[in-house]
């Protein structure tokens, strides 16, 4: 596997990977798929702010991707970014997530990032789970503030101090 930074051929790649979350999972709780300018403008955006990153394989197929995001625009916060990791769904339990996420707290040091916040959704115990085994720490749980496929969720917010 090969981890590196995002390109231009990749952005179908990942978007496919996205909108199945969208589509299939209360993951995302984005509830329309993104078509490819709205995912290709949003990941430019991100890129040229955070690093944005992907996992391939030998043959330079993208099975999953990661990056560091704004955890919130006031200039306070610079020191801490949002973290998000997908993988295909055809990849999962493959340590991707895990060689992604220690990839990009490496990449976070680097752009003067203090701490790592990953936001999960109840309806993902697995992503919970897994940020647990890394580092992160629970510090908060905001019960059924939002609503995908008819059904009330809540969301996790988890901390890595880098």
């Amino acid at each position: 596997m090969i981890i590196r930074d995002l390109k231009n051929e990749d952005i179908k790649a990942c978007l496919d990977i996205y909108n199945y979350y969208i589509v299939n999972s209360s993951f995302s709780l984005e509830q329309v798929p993104l078509t490819y300018e709205e995912f290709l403008t949003r990941c430019k955006d991100i890129a040229s702010r955070y690093p944005f990153i992907v996992i391939t394989n030998d043959n330079d197929e993208v099975l999953g991707f990661s990056y560091l995001n704004t955890f919130n625009p006031r200039i306070s916060y610079k020191i801490t970014a949002d973290l998000s990791i997908y993988i295909s769904k055809d990849h999962t339990h493959e340590h991707l997530g895990k060689a992604l996420l220690d990839k990009i707290q490496l990449l976070a040091k680097s752009y003067n990032i203090k701490n790592i916040i990953s936001i999960v959704t109840s309806e993902n115990p697995n992503s919970l789970k897994f940020h647990l085994n890394n580092g992160f720490i629970l510090e908060g749980t905001l019960k059924d503030v939002a609503s995908k496929f008819d059904k009330l969720i809540s969301v996790y917010y988890l901390r890595k101090a880098i």
